[in-house]
């Protein structure tokens, strides 16, 4: 059984970081892993394995709830027949709409 020390752990999550920075730098060089890694010195499966580790990591911490508002239409709604306008908030209740354009018809 082997045991993870303060050190290992430590070492990990540095390297972990590096390469991590070392990912997002070849994906905003817009160049492909080849070109990146041959660049940089990067043997082209010790980046590949490395992306793996990160993916890995990524996918295994806790999954991050963001909010979302979703505004409400902002357009009114025009009902026009002949020379009749009608113009109506958005938010107006959909059975009141319902039963105008009924009466209207």
């Amino acid at each position: 059984m082997k045991t993870t020390t303060a050190i290992t752990t430590v070492k990990r999550d540095v390297q972990l970081q590096e390469w991590t920075e070392q990912i997002k730098a070849q994906q905003v060089s817009g160049m492909t892993v080849a070109a990146y890694s041959a660049q940089n010195g990067i043997n082209i499966k010790t980046y590949y394995y490395h992306l793996r580790k990160v993916r890995g990591c990524c996918l295994e911490s806790e999954p991050t709830i963001v909010p979302v508002a979703v505004p409400r239409a902002t357009a009114d709604v025009r009902i026009e027949e002949n020379s009749l306008h009608i113009s109506l908030l958005a938010y107006i209740p959909a059975d009141t709409l319902l039963a105008l354009v009924h009466e209207l018809c």
